[in-house]
């Protein structure tokens, strides 16, 4: 998610991708005069005081973010106890204009600016990080509200930016400009989607619900499909859990699972590279195992995409198969480094995490109902700390969620008991607990 700063941030990234682009094509040389590009209100823009030709990137219009705003959840409970960090979706409408005081250069400015967006519809993770997060020799002559934009957090939201043209007819451009009550420029107008905006505080988070129904029954969907090209449709975890942790088998089940030079790809947004690994010995067309290595420097926590590669025999190129989510679960490593109670409004909790919690991502320790989110960090870390605040003495259930995966808690697949082997039900991890001193 992205801070605050977010906004600011899309037009500062804007106002770069334009800038560099005019001097990229030289086009200051061509029409013979300095070219300047302002984030300012159209009003405000005078290039015969200026003396330069001038284009001009202004935020005119903000709107919810449709695809997002289904996804939107209450912010607080009925006790008005913060239960979610609601983000913000938003699109972000600019109008580019040009204005100079020679014949021409404002349709040569316009025509390149649009040439520009045109060929690059979007912002990936590395441009904002480049074009928001200097180095600390450059940034320490940036104007502070330059150095600020480095804390907007978009090169870590969910969705990346994308810039869409949109063409506006006479009518309503003409409202525009008799809004901003200035004289009409060449300009054209854009979309930039999607901005999410949330903030990090602690919240309330229930315990999970252990079963669905007297017999946790629930519907039973088995799809058969012919022999083809490699198809993955299901996958099982260990122990009846909902994600795997480092050093688990996990179970794929499909059809075309054979072939030559097989591996299995594991995707995350944590990680820059995927990681390839060959499945266990055995299985066949229809199953395969794959041992998650217990490595916790080079795997992460969090959502992940799985896909199995074959070739159809050997010197031929591997074929790629639909991808299925699997989760790998934090492990909090108990007993936490410590528990402390640094002044009478907090409690301290600093534990140790494995794999190891990377750039960007989040994490959030929950004892019993209180959740309480890590600071930020620059670098791969193995342990983190949780400010909570002053809770009362006692044993808590403990929930470690990294990336909305969380650790296990519950213990789903227990022996039976009793002399006719009854099921038992699932229970909490007795071990999974943190005591808080008084």
């Amino acid at each position: 998610m992205s801070t605050a700063l977010a906004i600011a941030g899309v037009t500062q990234l804007l106002r770069d991708l334009l800038n560099d682009g005019l001097v990229d094509n030289d086009v200051a040389a061509n029409i013979g005069t300095n070219v300047v590009v302002h984030a300012r209100a159209p009003d405000l823009l005078d290039p015969v005081t200026d003396e330069n030709s001038v284009l001009n990137v202004f935020l005119y219009k903000v709107d919810p973010q449709p695809n997002w705003t289904n996804e939107i959840l209450a912010t607080r409970g009925p006790d008005g106890r913060r239960v979610a960090n609601t983000p913000l979706a938003l699109d972000l409408y600019y109008l580019v204009s040009a204005a100079s005081g020679e014949d021409l250069h404002a349709d040569i400015l316009l025509g390149h600016a649009m040439q520009i967006l045109h060929e690059h519809p979007g912002f990936d993770r590395d441009e904002i990080i480049a074009g928001l997060n200097p180095s600390p020799v450059i940034a320490g002559g940036l104007p502070p509200v330059l150095q600020a934009l480095a804390q907007t957090g978009l090169a870590n939201q969910i969705e990346q930016l994308a810039i869409a043209p949109i063409y506006l007819g006479l009518e309503e451009m003409s409202k525009l400009w008799t809004a901003f009550q200035t004289s009409y420029r060449s300009s054209m107008a854009y979309r930039v989607s999607s901005v999410i905006i949330a903030i990090e505080e602690p919240t309330v988070q229930p315990l999970p619900v252990l079963t669905i129904g007297p017999n946790n029954t629930g519907p039973d969907v088995a799809p058969s499909l012919t022999a083809g090209p490699p198809f993955l449709r299901a996958v099982t975890l260990p122990q009846g859990q909902p994600s795997a942790r480092i050093g688990d088998t996990i179970v794929l089940w499909g059809q075309g699972l054979d072939g030559a030079d097989q591996l299995i790809r594991f995707e995350s947004p944590a990680l820059d590279d995927p990681i390839d690994l060959p499945p266990d010995p055995g299985g066949g067309a229809r199953m395969r195992s794959v041992t998650i290595p217990n490595a916790p420097a080079v795997w992460a926590a969090g959502q992940f995409t799985v896909r199995f590669l074959a070739a159809p025999a050997p010197a031929e190129p591997q074929r790629l198969s639909n991808s299925v989510a699997v989760q790998i679960a934090p492990r909090p490593q108990l007993p936490p480094v410590s528990v402390t109670r640094p002044d009478a409004d907090t409690v301290q909790v600093t534990l140790g995490i494995r794999p190891r919690i990377r750039p960007g991502q989040q994490v959030e320790l929950i004892l019993g109902g209180t959740a309480a989110l890590a600071p930020p960090r620059d670098t791969a870390q193995t342990q983190a700390v949780f400010d909570f605040p002053a809770l009362p003495a006692g044993n808590y259930p403990l929930r470690l969620r990294v990336d909305g995966v969380e650790s296990w808690l519950v213990q789903r697949e227990l022996p039976p008991i009793g002399p006719d082997f009854a099921p038992r039900p699932p229970a909490f991890d007795p071990a999974q607990a943190l005591t808080v001193p008084v």
